[in-house]
């Protein structure tokens, strides 16, 4: 094999931008356009700087070329002088000893060598010697530097950098590359280490800082922790409490700044987090966050951690109807009247609601800050302290089971003819929905409001001052009911839905009929005005919520659609096929089919990052966001599994365990959030 060769620019071509240009300009010559320019124009040439010639620039190369033109300025001859023996001699020695490195004597010249040995001007026939007696002319630069033979290595490089500033810049670019085409291999590698180095940029400080942290905010948290350990000026951009806040959001571990607001105000329960004892930023205190956020994510997804379980008994072989659940307290009805609470960290049972008629169930279960609404196959609602868990009020009227029940908040729905917002209802209301076919409207008194000393307050339906009004049309129970504003959407065993407007006094504007069978879920998108329903005949039907239009028929599932479940991006659909969907709610896509459980799914719960559902001993958790199995929760149950809820740091379900032969009932609790310990594995930032 043939070695490679010592000089590996040799027969290397000059690059357009390094071709000798005009070899027979004169030297003169750019030193005259030289002198006539500005300070600052000769600067850049002494600095070899590519840069637009000013005007400065351009009025003396014009002034330059008009002279030469109209022969006002003349190039110099060469001015030929005696010189002694030992001038000549001193001057024909150094001819003689300076060869180009890899040559011999006598080998033969390069192209470019030919080429220049061609392109040497003649001598001039009109040079005639300097009579004697005369002064001479002071020499211009270029003739002071040549008239000087240089005698050792540095006055010659001295001389060669001299004149290099008159060169042209494209010649100067060709004599850096002739002489490149001298150096051998391992100067050349020197020489591109060096370059490399010295055109490295710092593309994040060099930038305006508004486009560097759109660089940084695009990147995945593990690059962000590399990306600080590279420089100072790097991790000063990265530790930027804005920077994090984006990505919790990004990254869907949070919802939105009210949230992150109410976990950095919480010292305590972030502390266990932190990889130091304090928190002294707010950026320290939003990278805990970020990482208390991810690590409780991580152990979700992660099949082999097994989270601390609480299992809560005492309900005997009842089945749970509700389940309702917040960082504090969990909330359960029960099939035997009971409404339960019991704390979300211990398990351990607060306060039991009684007041329902046994035996009745509670069926249906809403609540927000201290009040508790409840329904029930005693017929009534009933109203609750969660405080104090006294039930202040009974609302009575309806005939039947209380199945379903929904609370309207008030909410901005337009602007008047004034530019006004348009705030409707004007206090809290709620639509419960019955096996009567009817729906009622009633004002929701806030435990807030009320004295305790007041009392129960309970009379009929004629009286009952909280009554708003009642919405009649279905002809079948009411199974399913969803609001917003003034908006109410009900759903029907009578196959139909249909569309209330409140404010113009309950009025129905739509019945939505395309279903051929019983209705069993609704859910209402009031971003794009639209409204899905789920029936036992397998479809989910989207309606336009302006006209009253069917938009499109979601169709996979084979058998009834029981439940459906709306967020920003997904819509989550659970059959008795013993699959779940997940919808694209804006085109209809079926984004992925969740198939595992072996019978139909009896609840499920999901938020932008999983997916629980539970059937006949299965609790099983999916990434929503690729439609993956990622782990049964609760592989050793041996009953139904009836509800479930999860939020990013627990899971609750109610389920049913078979033991010696009988089915009892239980809470159980998975926590997630465990503070690590300092030698646990999951440590992320």
């Amino acid at each position: 094999m043939d070695s490679a060769p010592v000089y590996p620019l040799r027969g290397a071509k000059a690059a357009y931008n390094c071709k000798l240009v005009n070899p027979n300009g004169k030297l003169v010559d750019a030193w005259l356009q030289h002198s006539l320019m500005t300070q600052g124009a000769r600067k850049r040439i002494r600095d070899g700087e590519e840069q637009d010639l000013t005007d400065d620039d351009m009025a003396a190369i014009s002034d330059l070329e008009s002279s030469v033109s109209d022969g006002h300025i003349h190039s110099q001859k060469r001015r030929l002088t005696t010189l002694d023996e030992a001038s000549i001699r001193d001057v024909r020695d150094v001819r003689h000893s300076l060869r180009e490195p890899g040559r011999d004597h006598g080998s033969p010249m390069t192209d470019d060598d030919q080429d220049q040995a061609q392109q040497l001007p003649l001598p001039s026939p009109s040079a005639s010697p300097i009579q004697a007696g005369r002064h001479s002319p002071a020499l211009d630069p270029v003739e002071l530097q040549l008239s000087t033979v240089p005698a050792t290595q540095q006055e010659l490089i001295s001389m060669i950098i001299g004149l290099s500033s008159y060169l042209s810049p494209t010649n100067r670019h060709h004599l850096v590359f002739r002489l490149l085409q001298r150096t051998d291999r391992v100067m050349l590698s020197t020489f591109g280490d060096l370059i490399n180095s010295s055109l490295k940029r710092d593309l994040l400080t060099t930038v305006p800082a508004e486009i560097g942290y759109n660089v940084l905010q695009h990147l995945s948290y593990r690059a962000l922790l590399n990306v600080s350990r590279v420089s100072r000026s790097w991790h000063k951009m990265v530790d930027n409490a804005a920077l994090w806040a984006t990505l919790l959001k990004r990254d869907k571990l949070v919802k939105d700044d009210d949230e992150i607001a109410r976990e950095l105000a919480d010292d305590a329960s972030l502390a266990p987090w932190s990889a130091v004892g304090g928190h002294n930023s707010s950026c320290s205190k939003m990278q805990t966050l970020y990482k208390k956020r991810r690590i409780i994510l991580n152990r979700w997804m992660d099949p082999k951690y097994e989270p601390r379980r609480i299992s809560v008994a005492g309900l005997g072989k009842n089945v749970v109807t509700c389940l309702q659940h917040d960082e504090d307290k969990i909330i359960a009805g029960v099939e035997d009247s009971r409404i339960n609470i019991y704390s979300a960290k211990t398990g351990e049972l607060i306060r039991e609601l009684e007041g329902h008629e046994r035996p009745s169930g509670v069926w249906a279960l809403k609540y927000f800050g201290n009040t508790l609404v409840s329904g029930s196959t005693d017929k009534t609602v009933r109203v609750w302290d969660l405080r104090t868990g006294r039930c202040t009020h009974v609302f009575r009227g309806h005939t039947s089971t209380v199945r379903c029940m929904h609370i309207l908040h008030p909410q901005v729905i337009g602007k008047d003819e004034k530019g006004n917002d348009i705030v409707f209802p004007e206090h809290p209301l709620l639509v419960t929905g019955s096996r009567d076919h009817n729906l009622r409207v009633w004002r929701l008194p806030l435990v807030e409001d009320c004295c305790e000393s007041d009392g129960t307050f309970d009379c009929g339906d004629a009286e009952n001052p909280y009554l708003v009004m009642v919405l009649a049309g279905h002809t079948q129970s009411v199974r399913t009911v969803c609001g917003y504003g003034n908006l109410v959407v009900s759903g029907s065993y009578d196959t139909t839905v249909r569309v209330w407007d409140l404010r113009a006094g309950g009025r129905c504007k739509y019945v939505l009929s395309n279903h051929s069978d019983r209705i069993y879920s609704t859910a209402l998108d009031v971003t794009t005005m639209q409204c899905f329903s789920g029936s036992m005949d397998s479809t989910i039907n989207v309606w336009n919520l302006n006209d009253g239009k069917l938009i499109r028929t979601l169709q996979g599932h084979t058998m009834l659609v029981g439940l459906l479940e709306l967020s920003d991006e997904y819509l989550v659909s659970a059959a008795a096929d013993t699959t779940l969907r997940v919808w694209d709610p804006r085109t209809g896509e079926n984004l992925s089919k969740l198939k595992g459980h072996t019978q139909a799914i009896t609840c499920m719960h999901h938020d932008r990052l999983r997916v629980v559902s539970g059937s006949i001993e299965m609790l099983k958790l999916w990434n929503i966001q690729t439609g993956e199995f990622v782990r049964n929760l609760l592989p050793d149950i041996s009953g139904g599994i009836w509800q479930v809820r999860l939020d990013q740091n627990r899971c609750v379900a109610a389920v049913q365990r078979k033991q010696n032969g009988l089915e009892e009932a239980f809470i159980e609790i998975l926590d997630f959030s465990v503070p690590p310990s300092t030698s646990s594995a999951d440590s992320v930032l």
